[in-house]
This record gives C-alpha cells, sequence and structure tokens, in this order.
C-alpha cells in the first residue's frame, strides 16, 4: 500500500476518533489555546499544580462514579472533605498521625454508611439525606474548628503533602493508582457488575437476587472515604484543616463525571472517563487564571462550557445509540 494511502488512513482515524470522543476534543484544544495565548501556562510550576488539583479533586469523582453509576449521588462530599481536614489535624497531636489517618477514614466511611442506611433501609430520597449530610457535617466542621482553619502540628503531614515524585505532586499519582483499583472493581468483579445492574434497573437487580440495600449502603461508604482521603491530602497540602474548603467540591465532582460520560439515571458510565471529566473541569479554572479573565465572568463561562459539552456528548451518544438500533 502507497505510504500516501496509509497517511490518509491514519489522519481519518484520528479525524473520526476526535469527532467521537468531543470531550477528549475539547480538552486538548482547550490545552492549545491557552498554551498559545499565555506563556505562563506551560511552566513546570502551572503544570504540577494542575495536575496537583486533578489529583485532590479526582479521589472524589472516582466515589461519585461508582454513586451516579449505581443510581445515587451524595451531596456530602464537600463537607466530608473539609471535615476530614479538621479532623486529621486535630486528632494527630493526641493519638499521632497515622492513628489519626485510620480514624479519619473510619469515621468518613460510618458516616457515609449512615446515609446509606437512610437511603437503602429507610428509603429516604439521597438528594434530602445527602443535602441533610452537607449541611451538618458542614456545622459539625466549623464546630470544631471554631470556624478558623486549624493549623497543623505535623511536618510529616506538611511533607506529605509537598511530596514530589518526577516533579509531579504524589497526591496525583495516589489519585491514579485508585482511579485504575476503581476500574478494575468496576469491570472486572461482581461487585462493579451488580452496581451497574442495580443503577440500569434496580427492580430487576432485586428480583435476580442481588441483595441491593448492601450495595445502596456500599456506594455511600465508597463516597465518603474517597472524600476522607481527599481531606487529608488538601490538609497535607495547605498545612492545615480548613473548614469550609470543600463547600464548591459536590457540583465540580458531579459535573466532572457527568462530563465524563457517566449517566445521572444510572447504569452506565466509564470511570477512566471520569479522568477526562474532571481534567476538564481543573483545565478550565487554570486556564482563566492564567488568561487573566474576572471571577465571575469565569462562572459564565464556566456554566456555558459545561452545558455545551454535556450537550454535544449526548447528541453524539444517542445518535450512535439510535444507529444501533436501526442496525439491530
Amino acid at each position: 500500500m502507497p505510504r500516501k494511502n496509509i497517511f490518509i488512513d491514519i489522519m481519518k482515524t484520528v479525524i473520526n476518533f476526535l469527532v467521537k470522543e468531543k470531550v477528549f476534543s475539547f480538552l486538548i484544544v482547550l490545552f492549545i489555546l491557552t498554551s498559545v495565548l499565555t506563556p505562563s501556562f506551560l511552566t513546570a510550576d502551572n503544570i504540577s499544580n494542575l495536575l496537583t488539583q486533578i489529583g485532590l479533586y479526582g479521589i472524589v469523582t472516582l466515589g461519585m462514579t461508582f454513586a451516579i453509576i449505581g443510581g445515587e449521588f451524595d451531596l456530602g462530599v464537600g463537607s466530608m472533605i473539609s471535615l476530614s481536614g479538621v479532623l486529621v489535624v486535630l486528632l494527630q497531636p493526641h493519638f499521632g498521625l497515622l492513628p489519626a489517618i485510620v480514624l479519619t477514614l473510619i469515621s468518613g466511611s460510618l458516616l457515609g454508611l449512615l446515609s446509606g442506611l437512610l437511603v437503602a433501609k429507610a428509603k429516604i430520597n439521597s438528594f434530602i439525606v445527602t443535602f441533610g449530610a452537607m449541611v451538618t457535617l458542614k456545622g459539625l466542621a466549623l464546630t470544631v474548628a471554631k470556624g478558623v482553619p486549624v493549623p497543623s502540628k505535623s511536618q510529616i503531614l506538611n511533607n506529605i503533602g509537598n511530596m514530589n515524585l518526577f516533579g509531579i505532586s504524589v497526591i496525583f499519582f495516589v489519585f491514579i493508582i485508585l482511579l485504575l483499583i476503581c476500574h478494575f472493581i468496576l469491570s472486572n468483579t461482581r461487585f462493579g457488575r451488580n452496581i451497574y445492574a442495580i443503577g440500569g434497573n434496580v427492580v430487576v437487580a432485586q428480583t435476580s437476587g442481588i441483595p441491593v440495600a448492601f450495595y445502596k449502603g456500599a456506594l455511600f461508604v465508597i463516597t465518603m472515604l474517597m472524600a476522607s482521603i481527599s481531606g487529608i491530602f488538601f490538609a497535607a497540602r495547605i498545612n492545615s484543616g480548613h473548614p469550609t474548603i470543600g463547600d464548591d467540591a459536590p457540583l465540580t465532582v458531579i459535573a466532572a463525571v457527568v462530563i465524563g460520560g457517566t449517566s445521572l439515571v444510572g447504569g452506565k458510565g466509564n470511570i477512566i472517563r471520569t479522568l477526562l471529566g474532571i481534567s476538564v473541569m481543573m483545565l478550565l479554572p487554570n486556564s482563566f487564571d492564567n488568561l487573566v479573565i474576572q471571577p465571575y465572568f469565569q462562572r459564565i463561562i464556566k456554566g456555558a462550557i459545561i452545558v455545551t459539552v454535556v450537550a454535544f456528548d449526548s447528541y453524539n451518544k444517542k445518535k450512535t445509540e439510535a444507529k444501533s438500533q436501526l442496525q439491530g
């Protein structure tokens, strides 16, 4: 085959991929445009900071992906981030760093279990339960911290937050490891398959013998556990427990998961694609800051872009499904 024809075939394959994967294409275009328009974007410090933000929020998106695939979502993750950061800082002087981390993770898991029981056993809507959790946990974080950031007395915790590998924060590598573990669970285990089944049709899942209540409860344990891990890393990064640092996390995380292709109605999603979603959500403010766009304009542009990206991706999926049905 002539070399020219091979090149044309490769170009067609690349173009078809970029047309199909609109979120990925948008991410590449935004990255290139920002790189061209501002010289400060491609600096080592900025890229390292961007990857750190992806890691910090990305850990929470992993738990949220489980929840949304299972037909639920958790508004309490932001408050859990804040509370976990405060807890680990306050517990460390009394118990040591490792026990403080373990106690914080157990606390987050138990609070997630409580939300899960209210949803699975008491049959209360997850919006009501997790909205209540969001308000309650935020109040608890503010009360325990007395309304102000609590300075960390642990140099080790601060070192963890500043630890780099090849110039990239260790937080990002932890996120990637957790992402691969979560991907394996969802793709290759019965636990993962049952979550998809429950999110797709909870009645069919129940009649098939799947213990729906157990899995519903597990979803909230996972989301709060991931939020607790993120909260500990936030505290390590800023060397203090901040009682309001997670306030913007719930909507950011949910938007990232949906942009990544996970269906809000449940039953469909891919945790690897969640990486694309959180990359978009973190790249947007980073690009805006480098382009010196005012914060209030950032919100308008960010909202419009999110809606546009999700709309195009949704349209593309419906078009693909329609073609599949016609061919079937």
